[in-house]
């Protein structure tokens, strides 16, 4: 059986050209007319020699997912796909392009399913089913910027899965997307979002200088609260967090975002804004608010999404107390491509038509 060429890293694309061509500059030729170029078809990547080209064809396979659906939904800001995306064995999962113009941004699933079950989120109640490579993780992007014509500016990994529960896939990925040679989009414009798997993620910080964007998603601000939200909560409590991240030095541009999802009476009083002030400093972190978007099947979700004045002013609260705050307006809701709302109504479609 071929081997899926996007599973590469440069390094092992390196060790197999080395093999077959004594040449490991071939790899980085290889991977630019890919990543770079849009260029599958290794018979037209002229400046590599006929005899390699013929060893990469009976090697690699360069076959990206189907496309087998997608959903539009137009507002005052631009426009936002949800593309739902088969895989090699069957398995689906959806990427959410939104366009705001100049920035172009494309929400990246890292597994199928989730483990982590937090009980707000329609992915995490339909349960795991693998995780995803990293060349399933860069062909989201590929088949996006081929689908649209698009260059895609920012990336978030915010889609289905927890990113630091198969991190080694995702920085497998990560080494390519943000490469200058390949696909070049700057570390400055990831972010990793994660529900606080605090073990990796203070290595991630501790180690050597973090490159990336990072999100934590917390919702609540005692541990009895978010141990109902979040099962994660009992292994990795809110102290786990906030020991990781007040002890972080990140530059202005550079906080860790905390992402709080605003459930109606729930932890959206302005006595939940106190409690965030007094956890954080906004030396180090910055606040994403974000309304709760409802699931479009009843999955025993019971939880409403918070009106408008509480949120605002829940926002406002943590403003007045000197922090950078974002009340996210959630794209792609009415193709439920929200926050929490993917795969909501595809986890089991593996025998439709690609379109």
């Amino acid at each position: 059986m071929k081997m899926s060429i996007f599973d590469l890293s440069l390094k092992e694309l390196e060790n197999f050209s080395a093999r077959c061509s004594g040449k490991k500059f071939n790899a980085r030729q290889v991977m630019k007319w890919i990543y770079s170029g849009s260029i599958y078809d290794f018979n037209k990547m002229t400046d590599i020699s006929k005899t390699f080209r013929k060893k990469l064809i009976a090697s690699m396979d360069t076959t990206l997912p189907e496309i087998l659906n997608s959903s539009l939904e137009r507002d005052n800001n631009g426009l936002s796909i949800k593309y739902l995306l088969r895989l090699k064995d069957g398995e689906t999962v959806e990427s959410v392009f939104m366009d705001h113009g100049k920035r172009k941004t494309l929400c990246v699933s890292s597994q199928v399913g989730c483990k982590m079950q937090c009980i707000f989120c329609t992915t995490g109640n339909f349960g795991f089913k693998r995780n995803l490579t990293s060349g399933e993780i860069l062909a989201q992007l590929l088949v996006v910027k081929n689908k649209t014509g698009d260059k895609i500016s920012n990336v978030v990994f915010m889609g289905m899965g927890e990113p630091l529960d198969n991190f080694e896939e995702v920085k497998k990925a990560l080494d390519i997307i943000s490469d200058a040679n390949f696909i070049g989009i700057a570390p400055r414009r990831i972010t990793i979002s994660t529900c606080g798997i605090m073990n990796r993620l203070s290595e991630i910080l501790n180690g050597s200088k973090y490159k990336y964007k990072f999100a934590i998603s917390l919702n609540a601000v005692t541990n009895s609260l978010r141990d109902q939200l979040m099962p994660v909560n009992k292994k990795f409590p809110i102290e786990s967090i906030l020991e990781t991240v007040n002890r972080t030095k990140p530059s202005i541009h550079n906080k860790i975002t905390i992402e709080y999802v605003l459930i109606k009476g729930i932890n959206d009083h302005i006595e939940d804004a106190k409690g965030l002030i007094k956890m954080f400093s906004p030396r180090t972190v910055k606040f994403n608010i974000i309304p709760f978007n409802n699931p479009e099947m009843n999955l025993n979700i019971n939880y409403e999404r918070s009106d408008d004045k509480t949120a605002v002013e829940f926002g406002n609260k943590l403003v007045k107390a000197g922090f950078t705050v974002t009340l996210r307006h959630s794209r792609a809701q009415g193709i439920n491509g929200g926050c929490g709302q993917l795969k909501s109504k595809n986890m089991n479609i593996k025998n439709i038509t690609a379109v």
